[in-house]
């Protein structure tokens, strides 16, 4: 299993308008291309105006088709229009799993 982490730095002042917006309008759009989140979270302790979603893939095919599924649905440019203004910064980082990961 291939897992995508892609870390969003929010605006300060707007994380819970934005987990909103993105559990209303982006999530559902998200879930239907990409298929399998492993979880989303957002920090209890230090840089509080993140949050963190992990995407498992089971190749990088798999990564590039879903990604580009996602790209070109008008809905998701649509929700970016609306939401795009609250990110400040994104990071992304493919993983895959050491021997004895229980994830794998």
């Amino acid at each position: 299993m291939l897992i995508e982490q892609r870390i969003y730095q929010i605006k300060p002042g707007t994380l819970h308008e934005f987990i909103r917006v993105y559990e209303e309008e982006g999530l559902p759009i998200q879930g239907e291309a990409l298929g399998n989140l492993i979880g989303y979270f957002k920090p209890e302790t230090g840089d509080i105006n993140r949050v963190i979603q992990l995407w498992g893939y089971t190749s990088y095919e798999d990564r590039t088709h879903r990604r580009a599924a996602l790209s070109s649905d008008p809905r998701w440019r649509a929700f970016l229009g609306k939401a795009g203004h609250l990110v400040v910064a994104q990071q992304v980082e493919l993983l895959s799993a050491a021997p004895f990961s229980p994830i794998r």
